[in-house]
């Protein structure tokens, strides 16, 4: 597990996507902070923005016969989110395996200069009529490594 210092560097520079969101009122408690769960919330607005910023909805890539199963979500909470914070989702694609690919996020506070958590998602590729496992799509491969660069995701 990376020590706390690693998981509160400031390493934005390493992303080249991110995404603006705000804390909503039903994301928080009765004191306006938000709830845990709701960063798997902002995880998930950067992912599928991610893909969009790409030109793949997840509508476009299932018209291509793939779906994609998310097999392991994992988030480190390192300074709470108030009521009406303005956020920024940063994310990118950094390991491609055969079937998987895994991204990594970090949620910044502009307002308070502060990274307030650091995640990553695990997804595999599916077929969608057996529902089975299937090598990573080339058009999804090729538009991650155009926006990322080849040297930018490692590959299993």
């Amino acid at each position: 597990m990376a020590s706390r210092a690693e998981r509160i560097k400031d390493d934005r520079t390493e992303f080249r996507f991110k995404t603006p969101s705000r804390v909503m009122m039903s994301h928080t408690d009765q004191e306006g902070i938000v709830n845990n769960i709701c960063f798997f919330i902002y995880l998930e607005t950067g992912r599928f923005e991610y893909f969009r910023s790409l030109g793949m909805t997840l509508t476009e890539i299932k018209k291509q016969g793939v779906g994609m199963a998310m097999v392991e979500s994992s988030c480190a909470f390192l300074s709470p989110l108030f009521f009406d914070d303005v956020i920024e989702i940063f994310a990118r694609i950094d390991r491609f395996g055969t079937s998987s690919f895994r991204m990594q996020y970090l949620i910044y506070v502009p307002e308070r200069n502060v990274i307030a958590a650091r995640g990553h998602t695990v997804s595999v590729f599916t077929d969608i009529a057996t529902r089975k496992t299937r090598p990573i799509p080339p058009f999804f491969r090729d538009k991650v490594l155009a926006f990322e660069g080849d040297g930018n995701v490692a590959t299993a």
